[in-house]
């Protein structure tokens, strides 16, 4: 039966292709002799300008491409019918069959019916073949400016829904989705396959069409027939859309909704939000209708697209009438018994809650974010009823028995929150508790990832009068919660409790700071009140459990901890009160950069943000017992950790003093026996002093002169290459970054030594390494000498010149002529300078070099 269908299709679809290659061959001709016309009128004076969509080339073209396709699928069927014949009378006479075989068996033997196997592939497989013509003529069927493609569409359109219903395995969707691009989440639209693609596309750019019916209707309501003398009225936008009731692509709908085809039915359901918008309200009825039987059909697939098509159908609604409906129809995707369609009516509560104003406004361009307070309930009561009826969709699927859905709940319930507006956010904030405590471990732990974007939306959404209550309701309520999970056995738990944290701290001190800000240039002090409070929850409950988390034995849970730490302490003005102004709009994440090396900090550019450090002095102070403790655990990436966050803490601090005692850690770490924790430490330390530590230049000049170059003096003295060679890479990493701060220029006094300036003190740390005795040491004197050149100047220039002829001369003096390496990396960095000098148009480094001292 399949197979006849699939041979009536075939056909169908020859007849058709065959059709538009003669319509656009015809097409093309008319043009071309039009366009012989128009070149004889101007030449004879009579030119008159027609504007056509399409040339006669792109006509032929398109009939040449489309004939392409036809001549492929015929020959393609054609061997394969006669390769079949073939295969049977040889298997039949050869293998099978006697040697004398009559015509009659033989024949019979022919025309035998294939294996059910072997026909069901030959079925998939020419229906495959017709979902590749489709795809491959898309653009010329679905073309709405085509004037075959115009005549030809009822056609493609029934011929398309045939397709559909032979589809009954969705051989095609599988396809399509296969040849996506769009990678395991793309969305439903692979559903369709190349079928159903291909129709919601004609539907899309056609479904303007009227029937003759809609055309006097349209005519009757821009004016009385039977008073032809009466001024027309002008049709607003609703009228407008009253105009498109007769919508002839509403029988395919219905004819699709009715068939047993999987494919054909959710076809259906994809049409659905093109027509909502040029239907009346009785033709919306009856799609509804659809929807409706769609979202109890029998096939999960099925109804999990129906429930993406009311995404998008929430987001159409102008009608008040609509919206119980919706809120119905979430209320079934409720009580589904499929885990991952209940799951997705979370999604579709908070969508509809958040396109609900938009049904009573008219006006989709602010819905329900600029209503955080609704306005008196005799305006907004029936708004405020179906609020009543969402809620407790949301509740109900808090407590069902599959654990997917109730993550679904907790990733979402801050969007909830902005969804249905403050005045809900108390009913929100107890669901979200009874989350943190559910069995379900990757539910308590998604529920923990919320806390912050909770707080954030309750803190943003309550008004500046009512903040202080609001802010201090949704903390009291989830803080002591989250010490609970402290003591969670899972990792994951914990983990994400520290990324809460952190996230936690850099938004509660950055309102704070901004409050601060916006109160001094207002010249307001009121903001005061609030500063405390926030600052109490920070120091007696943050900080102290982002300890605990540092302690834990899991060094998993150690390492969320100290990146807590470092995005709390990079914290900045510019996100906060991005976020706060521009809600919604997606946030640079502070974690794309990462300094465990310093490639990083070469290979990203930043713009410098309006910088307040989110801990305070004190805070720091209190943390840095902790992070020595972390210092000397047992796992080397624990350690690295923990002086990883040392250029973060830096810019949290103004004494030098607190400063040194930071400082320290990263010094303890510099002989450590592990290659990657000495020079993760190292670059931490030169790092402190740049843009992520600094506060000016005078800051990175102190950090520079008085603890950088004191521990480099170290290095150089010490009896281990390996710290010699840490030396050098310090000077290529601070060089490179720019933390050294650039020379002032001074009036000196006469008789006053100049003063050495801290490249100068860098350059004659690593001069004085050129000749170790160790020629690994040599060799990286060259090497880092030739990566700085980039960044000095004319007298350090010299210097470096200087310095590497006397190392190449002593090189050359040593016994068998040197180290060969050592040699290649100082004359590659001589050549590299010479190079800089004559661009510059510097003076010759040969008389002015003699003066320069090592």
């Amino acid at each position: 039966m399949k197979d006849e269908s699939l041979f009536r299709v075939s056909e169908k679809l020859v007849w058709i292709l065959t059709l538009l290659v003669i319509g656009l061959e015809r097409e093309a001709f008319r043009l071309s002799q039009k366009q012989s016309d128009t070149e004889m009128a101007v030449r004879n004076g009579r030119h008159s300008k027609v504007q056509e969509t399409h040339s006669a080339k792109e006509y032929a073209d398109a009939s040449r491409s489309v004939a392409k396709v036809l001549c492929d699928f015929t020959m393609k069927h054609l061997e394969r019918s006669e390769g079949s014949d073939v295969a049977v009378v040889q298997n039949v006479a050869w293998n099978r069959g006697p040697r004398r075989t009559n015509n009659a068996f033989l024949n019979k033997r022919v025309a035998q019916v294939q294996p059910p196997k072997q026909q069901q592939n030959t079925s998939k497989e020419m229906l495959l073949r017709i979902g590749d013509v489709l795809h491959r003529t898309q653009s010329f069927l679905a073309d709405p400016v085509s004037g075959p493609a115009a005549l030809l569409r009822g056609e493609v359109i029934a011929f398309l829904c045939d397709v559909l219903d032979v589809d009954t395995e969705m051989d095609l969707s599988e396809e399509e989705a296969e040849s996506s691009m769009s990678g395991p989440k793309a969305g439903p639209i692979n559903d369709l396959g190349s079928a159903g693609s291909l129709l919601k596309l004609i539907v899309l750019n056609n479904s303007m069409i009227r029937s003759i019916g809609c055309l006097f209707h349209n005519d009757n309501s821009i004016g009385d027939v039977d008073n032809p003398d009466e001024t027309p009225t002008r049709v607003d936008n609703s009228e407008r859309r009253k105009s498109h009731a007769g919508n002839r692509f509403l029988a395919v709908v219905h004819r699709l909704a009715a068939s047993r085809s999987t494919s054909a039915r959710i076809a259906a359901c994809s049409l659905s939000p093109v027509l909502w918008s040029n239907l009346d309200f009785p033709h919306q009825l009856q799609l509804r209708g659809v929807i409706t039987r769609a979202l109890h059909d029998v096939e999960v697939i099925v109804r999990k697209s129906t429930a993406t098509v009311l995404h998008e159908i929430a987001e159409l609604v102008f009608d008040p009438r609509a919206v119980p409906w919706l809120v119905l129809m979430c209320e079934r995707a409720m009580t589904d018994p499929e885990p991952q369609l209940r799951a997705a009516a979370m999604t579709l509560t908070w969508h509809l809650a958040e396109h609900l104003p938009n049904a009573f406004l008219g006006d989709a361009s602010k819905g329900s974010r600029s209503l955080r307070r609704l306005p008196p309930r005799p305006t907004f009561a029936e708004v405020y009823l179906l609020q009543c009826k969402l809620l407790p969709v949301a509740t109900r699927l808090a407590e069902d028995r599959a654990p997917s859905v109730r993550l679904a709940v907790a990733a979402q319930c801050d969007r909830l929150c902005n969804a249905l507006g403050e005045h809900w956010s108390s009913v929100i904030i107890d669901l979200l508790q009874a989350l943190l405590g559910d069995a379900d471990e990757r539910v308590r732990s998604e529920a923990a990832l919320c806390m912050p974007r909770l707080v954030e939306s309750v803190l943003m959404g309550s008004p500046s009068d009512a903040a202080p209550s609001g802010s201090v309701g949704v903390l009291e309520a989830l803080l002591p919660l989250a010490i609970k999970l402290l003591k969670d056995p899972s990792t994951s738990v914990r983990v994400s409790l520290a990324t809460s944290c952190g996230e936690l701290l850099t938004l509660l001190v950055g309102l704070e700071s901004l409050d601060q800000i916006t109160s001094i240039a207002s010249g307001d002090a009121s903001g005061e009140g609030s500063f405390k409070r926030h600052k109490r929850h920070v120091d007696e409950t943050l900080i102290p459990l982002v300890q605990r988390l540092l302690h834990d034995p899991d060094p998993e849970v150690t390492s969320a901890g100290l990146r807590a730490v470092t995005n709390a302490s990079r914290g900045n003005v510019r996100e906060i009160s991005t976020r706060r102004t521009l809600k919604g709009d997606q946030v640079i994440d502070d974690d794309t950069t990462s300094i465990s090396s310093f490639q990083s900090h070469a290979s990203i550019e930043r713009r410098d943000p309006v910088f307040i450090p989110v801990l305070s002095e004190e805070q720091v102070l209190r943390l840095l017992p902790t992070l020595s403790d972390l210092a000397n655990s047992s796992k080397w990436r624990v350690r690295q950790s923990a002086v990883e966050i040392v250029p973060a803490l830096l810019g949290c601090t103004h004494q030098l003093q607190t400063r040194s005692e930071i400082a320290q850690l990263c010094v303890r770490l510099m002989d450590d026996e592990v290659d990657a924790v000495r020079k993760t430490a190292a670059e931490c330390l030169c790092l402190g002093g740049g843009s992520l530590g600094g506060h000016g230049e005078d800051g990175r000049g102190e950090w520079i002169s008085k603890i950088v170059l004191p521990h480099l003096n170290t290095c150089r003295d010490s009896s281990n290459s390996k710290q010699r060679m840490l030396c050098l890479k310090m000077i290529e990493a601070i060089l490179l970054n720019g933390v050294c701060p650039i020379e002032k220029k001074t009036n000196i006094k006469e008789g006053e030594p100049k003063p050495v300036s801290p490249i100068r003190s860098l350059m004659d740390v690593a001069a004085s390494l050129a000749n170790d005795r160790i020629a690994n040491v040599r060799l990286n004197v060259g090497r880092v000498l030739g990566n700085i050149i980039g960044t000095l100047e004319e007298e350090d220039l010299h210097l470096v010149v200087k310095t590497l002829e006397t190392q190449v001369y002593q090189e050359m003096n040593r016994a068998n002529g040197g180290d060969r390496d050592v040699l290649f990396f100082a004359r590659r960095a001589i050549r590299r300078a010479m190079l800089r000098i004559e661009d510059q148009a510097l003076p010759s480094v040969g008389s002015h070099s003699r003066g320069v001292a090592i």
